[in-house]
């Protein structure tokens, strides 16, 4: 049975971890690190296949693959303690250090593969962004959302800024769940039917993606529609191109922010 460590035990850790255990149940042991308390406990207290640890050194010793799940200026310090062995698979959560820099601290290990998990890995969906490719970490993650392997760790930096949006995804949800609100719809009726409607534009979307095929946004229009007239207002007003002038604004975040 397969032992997979978390030094790091947050919210993205439970996500990851609940949809490992729907994944590859009765073939996998998942060892957490005692913070965060709540979190741990829950996942311990919750499922029979994962034990809570007295530290991060027992997770280390005792797993095949450790996962790093901690905040970047936490990084060093947390794995100067540390043992780790020849041999040992290490997969870094860790938000803009390159692997290089992770190697450094983890040695002996010598394989080091970032990963970029989002929260809906706790549904098994989503993306799921692997880099170098490493057949037991395509393999673990597989069945948690849609595998996206990149040839550079420079496409996965920039996949993890675009990741940034998501919070945008929601203002944007709330915004016209709100408006509704204003012509007289209840709260639940008028939030089950705007995120029921984004999720459907999801799936059809990502179904066009796997096959291959665009989206124009010109065939969920109608001339002269509805559809047409909210685009071509919000064109009007350049709400468009203010989306790469955001991403634009994530990058230059990302790269302006202190070290350690």
């Amino acid at each position: 049975m397969l032992t997979i460590g978390f030094v790091g035990t947050g919210t993205l850790t439970e996500a990851v971890v609940t949809g490992l255990l729907q994944t590859h149940a009765g073939r996998c042991r998942i060892l957490l690190s005692p913070r965060s308390e709540a979190v741990s406990r829950r996942l311990a207290q919750a499922h029979e296949a994962v034990e809570r640890c007295a530290g991060n050194a027992e997770v280390v010793e005792r797993s095949d693959i450790v996962v790093l799940a901690v905040l970047p200026k936490q990084l060093a310090e947390v794995t100067a303690e540390l043992a780790f062995r020849p041999g040992q698979l290490v997969v870094s959560f860790i938000a803009g250090t390159p692997i290089e820099s992770v190697k450094a601290l983890v040695a002996p290990a010598e394989t080091v593969v970032r990963v970029i998990p989002l929260p809906p890995i706790r549904l098994r969906r989503g993306p799921v962004v692997i880099h170098p490719a490493n057949g037991r970490v395509e393999e673990l993650f597989g069945g948690l959302g849609d595998l996206i392997v990149v040839d550079k760790e420079s496409e996965l930096t920039s996949i993890g800024h675009a990741s940034a949006v998501m919070s945008s995804h929601y203002e944007l949800q709330n915004r016209v769940i709100g408006w509704l609100e204003t012509r007289g719809l209840p709260e639940a009726t008028a939030a089950l039917y705007v995120r029921s409607l984004f999720a459907g534009l999801g799936e059809f979307g990502l179904d066009a993606a796997r096959r291959g095929e665009p989206v124009d946004p010109v065939h969920h229009e109608t001339a002269g529609g509805l559809n047409e007239c909210g685009r071509a207002y919000l064109t009007q007003q350049g709400w468009f191109d203010e989306v790469g002038n955001a991403l634009d604004a994530i990058e230059k975040h990302v790269l302006s922010k202190p070290k350690g």
